[in-house]
């Protein structure tokens, strides 16, 4: 964990292209939520894809994204829970039925919203993560320390894609506050107990290559679900942003049918 200056992107971005967005498509809803310090552009091509095929899908901003890693910095888990829910909220208002996806912390949030508000047709997580304790960096265990010695976390270079160019498609900050990875271990945590809860059908999906969250996260998630109805689906040749890597094609497919079986 450093400090750098330099861009606030990890890929250049637009303004217009990190704003939230909405596609009608049909009377049955998904709300399609992005990753840590990530934007909607993430989600935006699932999301196409699922609206050409009779879905509505909104693709929300969370508090303090699509901005500035300072702005971030002022916001925790409840903030992007709320964000979440206004665009639930909204989705519930027009569709008779409505799944929750999310890749990363997106799909934790979306475990989350499961939780919470049983009514959801069902639950669908992109390289979801839940408890610390598959985390092996040390500075996870100690972030409640660290995180007044070392405001920033600047992640590596490396990239996990199995299609390396796809970093295009991705608008994620190049620091990201250390207070909000410690708010994301916390929301990880309560989701942990949250997930005998969940009873709605779920989908749990994860890439073999994902350096960023664990694989174990995964069946790990399945095991616990307190839902009858769940199956997971593994990626091969995919990284941690499965929506846009090699794979991304499969994904929306596995997606669309497995919504359309419910």
């Amino acid at each position: 964990m450093a400090v750098v200056t330099r861009s606030v992107w990890s890929t250049p971005a637009e303004p217009e292209q990190l704003q939230p967005f909405r596609i009608r498509g049909g009377t049955r809803g998904c709300l399609l939520i992005h990753g840590f310090a990530g934007t909607p552009p993430e989600m935006r091509g699932v999301g196409e894809f699922l609206a050409a095929r009779g879905y509505d899908v909104i693709g929300p901003l969370l508090a303090g994204h699509g901005l500035t890693p300072q702005a971030m910095a002022l916001t925790r888990w409840p903030d992007w829970v709320r964000s979440a829910e206004g665009a639930l909220a909204s989705l519930r208002r027009d569709c008779r039925d409505v799944f929750v996806a999310g890749q990363s912390l997106g799909g934790t949030l979306a475990l989350h919203l499961a939780a919470t508000h049983p009514d959801v047709k069902g639950v669908i997580t992109l390289g979801a993560l839940t408890s610390p304790s598959f985390f092996r960096d040390w500075r996870i265990t100690w972030i409640r320390g660290i995180k007044y010695v070392v405001r920033w976390h600047v992640p590596p270079d490396d990239c996990d894609l199995g299609d390396p160019s796809a970093m295009r498609l991705l608008h994620s900050y190049a620091r990201r506050p250390t207070v909000c990875i410690e708010s994301t271990m916390q929301l990880g945590r309560l989701v942990e107990r949250e997930l005998p809860q969940i009873r709605m059908p779920a989908l749990i999906m994860h890439g073999r290559r994902d350096r960023t969250v664990p694989v174990a996260n995964a069946p790990y998630i399945l095991g616990r679900l307190g839902s009858a109805d769940k199956r997971i689906v593994w990626f091969d040749r995919s990284g941690h942003a499965i929506t846009v890597d090699l794979e991304h094609d499969a994904v929306y497919q596995t997606m669309l049918e497995w919504m359309d079986a419910h």
